[in-house]
């Protein structure tokens, strides 16, 4: 990752969401759909945000692997710079992200520092995939995302968070389920 975050961070602490799927296609083609992040696009990624575009080495992504993305969600266009530090296959992926993000409304910048973990475990014929993303680190929380950093309110905006990678996750699914990435 060429950027490095110096700025504050606005979170007393670490926010995470975890969700979870089945999946008809086998750990290790739910693995190789991962590792095909040029494949990415195709099915628009599993994070909450949608996937417009990735610029990534060719071949699977194991660790060390260094990349970059852009994508957009209901409130945010986010520009990404993103390193895998784990792929032991078929069970575990993981990337590190530095976000630069910028409210579609007012154009309110932010950057944030994300951890998302596949983890997937063989099931019968198919497989169980956990999604876990921790917003480790924020300079703003801009627009809705403010939420984020209230706690009576952080529920509801913890359950949207889910509800979007839910989304994100059930199209990896989709993917590994339709186009398996041998």
């Amino acid at each position: 990752m060429t950027r490095q975050m110096a700025s504050a961070n606005v979170l007393k602490h670490e926010l995470a969401v975890m969700v979870r799927e089945k999946s008809k296609a086998t750990a290790n083609t739910v693995f190789n759909t991962l590792a095909n992040l040029s494949g990415h696009p195709g099915w628009g990624g599993a994070e909450a945000a949608t996937l417009l575009s990735v610029d990534a080495p060719a071949g699977p992504a194991m660790a060390g692997t260094e990349f970059t993305s852009t994508s957009e969600d209901a409130t945010c266009r986010i520009w990404d710079s993103s390193v895998v530090t784990e792929a032991v296959r078929p069970a575990t992926f993981e990337k590190v992200t530095e976000s630069r993000l910028k409210t579609k409304r007012k154009g309110t910048p932010a950057q944030w520092l994300l951890v998302h973990r596949y983890e997937i475990e063989p099931v019968g014929v198919g497989s169980r995939i956990t999604y876990t993303c921790r917003l480790v680190r924020a300079d703003a929380l801009p627009g809705s995302l403010a939420l984020l950093g209230i706690p009576v309110l952080r529920w509801l905006a913890s359950r949207e968070w889910a509800r979007a990678s839910r989304a994100g996750l059930r199209r990896l699914v989709a993917a590994a389920e339709t186009k398996p990435w041998a």
